[in-house]
């Protein structure tokens, strides 16, 4: 039993060290969390999505968003964007400010780049990219 008790609390010390790490670092709101799309993951919006994906973010995350594009640095690769592990993570908000605020310099803001109406049909397409483990 204190076997499974220790088990349980390194388990859960781990995981909150993963969250803690994901969003060091990261300029997003407390709120963001529980933000959700304003879209449904349509045909058309997920074709705007992957329009502004391949011209904004395809050269580091790659064509399909493995994080293996051009211009992704070997050194602090471009995040694999097809882990499924990222859905509990990044939740549609946490995207959302994750493109918008940018991670400088490994990730650049795109607010002075992108509308927040060409943002979100970007998160439903990211989303759209995630592989069940």
């Amino acid at each position: 039993m204190r076997t499974l008790l220790s088990l349980v609390a390194f388990l859960a010390v781990c995981f909150f060290v993963a969250v803690s790490a994901q969003y060091a670092g990261w300029t997003i709101p407390p709120e963001a969390k529980d933000e959700k799309s304003p879209l449904k993951p349509t045909a058309d919006v997920l074709r705007k999505g992957r329009s502004v994906f391949g011209a904004q973010c395809q050269k580091c995350h790659g064509p399909s968003g493995k994080g293996d594009g051009p211009d992704s640095r070997p050194s602090h690769p471009a995040a694999d964007l097809t882990d499924e592990f990222r859905t509990e993570l990044n939740p549609d908000g946490v995207l959302y400010y994750k493109i918008w605020n940018g991670h400088p310099p490994e990730m650049p803001a795109f607010k002075s780049k992108l509308t927040r109406d060409e943002i979100w049909p970007l998160v439903e397409y990211v989303k759209s990219l995630r592989k069940p483990g």
